[in-house]
């Protein structure tokens, strides 16, 4: 099969420096892809970032998408690729929704929960099989996702829901479990506030931080990715644009690529001490690398 990660033109390059396959980013088979930031920014796809994929694949690399964002179902995000032009099937997604069920349903099946979310988080609880509560009192967790819309207000139905919150955890002892911690979310028009305000505010109300976190930068997520590649993390590269991203990746041993599409600078993400192995402009630029 032919290589067409990276173009003919780069892997002569890389062969001239004495790279040649060598080069990290083309010894890896496996790719884990951050979305909102790296392959889309809501619903505005990344120029050329379908292609970056396709490319991907046609070179014979395994591909997953993995997303910290709160608000979606798998159901959801099937649809949300079909609109980028990115074919998917649900075995190539692990969202924090998702991961977040299955952590809870694995430690205590049919458990209640409590939930500060969006839809999607809750149609992800309920798949897995567990009770969604509405008296605060009776919860034995609490799930906090994103409680803010696309443009960072907060969600009518959410209005109440981190005071019952916060009664579930202080009454009645439930256990905390986020999501994702992300500070701030990339949205069309500009950063939004992500999960982690809201974890934010009840940690410094209750003096405690939550149990677990399930999305980016813990293993939980990440290692249901590599699962799904079947490759171990040296043989892979972690893709995204934020500090949680190449946390994740590094955590593991994985090559991280940071692209700036994204919500988080370069500059930023290096005064937070974190390297990057690689960094690109965009997914499509990680194609023509240099040596």
């Amino acid at each position: 099969m032919a290589l067409y990660y990276p173009d003919d033109e780069a892997l002569e390059r890389l062969r001239l420096v004495g790279r040649g396959s060598d080069h990290p980013l083309v010894r890896c088979q496996g790719f884990i892809f951050d979305v909102d930031g790296v392959l889309c920014r809501g619903e505005d796809p990344i120029p050329r970032a379908a292609e970056a994929i396709e490319r991907l694949r046609r070179g014979g690399k395994r591909v997953v998408f993995l997303s910290n964002n709160s608000t979606k179902s798998r159901e959801d995000y099937l649809a949300k690729f079909a609109r980028l032009g990115i074919p998917v099937i649900e075995d190539d997604l692990v969202l924090s929704t998702y991961a977040t069920a299955e952590y809870i349903a694995r430690e205590k099946p049919g458990a209640k929960v409590y939930m500060v979310g969006a839809p999607g988080l809750r149609r992800e609880l309920e798949l897995a099989g567990l009770e969604l509560v509405e008296d605060p009192f009776v919860a034995e967790y609490v799930v906090v996702g994103s409680a803010f819309d696309g443009t960072g207000r907060i969600r009518e139905d959410n209005a109440h829901r981190i005071t019952g919150a916060l009664r579930a955890l202080y009454h009645a002892g439930a256990k905390f479990i986020a999501t994702n911690p992300d500070r701030i979310f990339p949205a069309k028009d500009g950063v939004i506030p992500g999960t982690g305000a809201i974890i934010g505010a009840l940690s410094y109300m209750l003096g405690r931080e939550p149990d677990a976190v399930i999305g980016k930068p813990s293993t939980h997520i990440v290692e249901i990715a590599l699962a799904r590649l079947g490759i171990p993390p040296s043989g892979c590269a972690f893709v995204g644009d934020m500090d949680t991203d190449m946390l994740a990746g590094k955590r593991l041993g994985m090559t991280t690529v940071f692209v700036r599409s994204g919500a988080m600078t370069e500059e930023v993400l290096r005064s937070l001490g974190i390297e990057p192995d690689f960094a690109f402009d965009s997914v499509i630029d990680m194609l023509a690398v240099e040596g």
